[in-house]
């Protein structure tokens, strides 16, 4: 009975009972540009919204200064998701479209498998706010690098 107990304490102390940060699906890392310059900007307002599936959602917006925004892709099957971008909150109508094709990895068993995202390409259906995109890395794997630049 002892045994039985210790056996049952013990098998529960290994590190994939808890899922750290940084283990999930990255998100995409998204920075800003000046488009006559090509210079990093600071965005004074910004506001996101993404179509996962069922008409958009607002997913972060902002009157405070930033730099870089970090998006959650689909992770459903389909192989795009779609962005709209503007720099106040009445006017979100720059769209654009994020292609990808998708893979999966095990991760733990408390963390269970997260999506990577390959082959990701940007494309600017809308010009409005958002005058280009330029595309930075054609993998999201991690949130360390910038993968999309928008162009103001």
């Amino acid at each position: 009975m002892i045994s039985i107990f210790l056996l049952s304490l013990f098998s529960c102390g290994s590190d994939d009972d808890i899922c750290i940060g940084g283990e999930a699906t990255p998100r995409m890392k998204i920075k800003f540009k000046t488009k006559a310059t090509g210079k990093m900007k600071t965005m004074d307002s910004l506001f996101i919204a993404v179509d996962y599936g069922k008409g958009p959602i607002a997913v972060y917006g902002t009157v405070a200064k930033t730099d870089s925004v970090l998006i959650p892709l689909r992770v459903d099957e389909q192989p795009f998701t779609k962005m709209l971008v503007g720099v106040s909150r009445t006017s979100v109508n720059s769209e654009i479209q994020v292609n990808y094709t998708t893979s999966s990895e095990y991760v733990s068993p408390a963390c269970g498998i997260k999506k990577l995202y390959q082959n990701v390409n940007s494309v600017l259906n809308v010009p409005n706010a958002v005058l280009a995109v330029e595309q930075n890395q054609t993998q999201i794997i991690d949130e360390s690098k910038t993968h999309l630049y928008l162009l103001f």
